[in-house]
């Protein structure tokens, strides 16, 4: 028998019993769609990560700060009193020691409160560097940033987010005016981007931005440990080595590295990927129950098939049929009957990561836009998968019926 006839056979056989192959098929239906679906919003977390990381810099982001406690080797932690803090001075020296590294800025942020005119609201006012905007991906929209020799003059300027700009000076031009950070007059010489309030960039839009020396010298004093580096390696591939070289130079700045820590968006991705995988796995591991009580309804129902059929099996042997044949026609039915609840389990599966995405972005995570991506990858795995499920629990009743004499088949009743 050739091949294209047993599929033709396989499909006639579905067609005479629409409702019992539907039936037959639901397990395979929903196990096929629950892994689909978890594969694919499970894909859509990770890429959502990434999304993220490129909003607030790219996955190539460094952030270095002192640490507030140090951990023993007993496990246990003790408070950091390390004198040594981090200086701004030390921006210039990791810039020039750390080829590793594209660029980097020190940062600052705390609560102060912001007035014009009526308007009076507790705000997180940042103090940075020039290099601010290309760390962090946030560039201004009117007017401009601010220079070097600006901030080393500790000039009282700023820089204000697009909700600050709607709020405070109901969107009219607010360059040249004046704003107050506490009772400090500072003049307003730019407006960022909008940002938006996703996930990692909630509250963006409501910030101020003076220049680092400024903060220092007007809100800060001589406290210290104000100070934060963000920094962005030459690629994704290079943090590893950009930490590193990071390390060295803390070494030769304040003696030892351990006072400090050291967080990378590379490692937030690994963890958020292998976090992912486990929830797919443990997903895929209960889908794949739903599979394998589909593969008996797909044994049960070919058992009865063959038993229906026990006189066509007879009638063909005693005309020529071989053994083979038979054996084909019903492994065909079989892997035709999975491989059609497989591809239904695609489509359902698809519109349910769909759905799913939807449901995180409007209900869970507002504003997330979460991507629920249909991978193609799975698509065809879980194709594959059903087809393997049509031989497996194919093989014994299609070898059944195979077996079966003419003259046996033809006393059937």
């Amino acid at each position: 028998m050739q091949i294209t006839q047993g599929v033709s056979v396989g499909l006639a056989a579905l067609r005479r019993n629409k409702l019992r192959s539907v039936l037959t098929t639901l397990g395979i239906i929903i196990g096929i769609a629950a892994v689909v679906a978890v594969v694919s919003v499970g894909g859509g977390a990770e890429h959502l990560i990434l999304i993220e990381m490129e909003r607030i810099g790219g996955a190539g982001m460094i952030v270095c700060f002192r640490k507030d406690h140090i951990r023993r080797e007993d496990g246990s932690y003790r408070e950091n009193k390390h004198p040594e803090y981090i200086e701004y001075e030390d921006l210039a020296f990791i810039l020039e020691t750390c080829p590793s590294l594209k660029t980097a800025t020190a940062q600052s942020g705390m609560p102060r409160r912001v007035s014009h005119r009526h308007v009076n609201q507790s705000l997180q006012v940042h103090g940075v560097t020039p290099t601010f905007q290309d760390v962090n991906n946030w560039y201004v929209k009117t007017g401009r940033f601010f220079t070097n020799e600006e901030m080393d003059r500790r000039e009282p300027i700023c820089l204000i987010g697009s909700e600050v700009h709607k709020d405070f000076f109901q969107m009219d031009d607010p360059i040249g005016k004046e704003m107050k950070i506490d009772r400090e007059r500072f003049t307003v010489i730019g407006v960022m981007e909008e940002k938006g309030n996703m996930m990692a960039t909630e509250g963006w839009d409501n910030r101020v931005i003076i220049p680092l020396l400024t903060m220092g010298t007007r809100f800060i004093g001589q406290r210290k440990g104000w100070i934060v580096l963000f920094g962005q390696a030459e690629s994704y591939e290079k943090v590893e080595q950009a930490v590193a070289e990071i390390k060295v130079a803390f070494r030769q700045l304040h003696g030892d590295e351990k006072y400090f820590d050291f967080f990378t968006a590379k490692e937030m991705i690994k963890q958020v990927g292998n976090v992912s995988r486990i929830v797919q796995v443990l997903l895929g591991a209960v889908a794949s129950i739903a599979l394998f009580v589909g593969g008996i309804g797909i044994m049960n129902i070919m058992l009865v098939s063959v038993t229906e059929r026990t006189r066509e099996i007879g009638l063909r042997k005693a005309i020529g049929a071989k053994r083979t044949d038979i054996l084909i026609q019903f492994l065909i039915e079989a892997i035709v009957l999975s491989i059609c609840g497989g591809l239904i389990g695609i489509f359902i599966g698809s519109g349910l990561a769909t759905g799913s995405g939807w449901i995180i972005s409007t209900f869970l995570i507002k504003d997330a836009a979460w991507p629920a991506i249909v991978s193609v990858k799975a698509a065809v795995i879980a194709f594959c998968v059903s087809a393997c499920i049509g031989i497996f629990f194919g093989i014994y009743p299609a070898n059944k019926a195979s077996r079966l004499t003419p003259t046996e088949a033809l006393r059937h009743v």
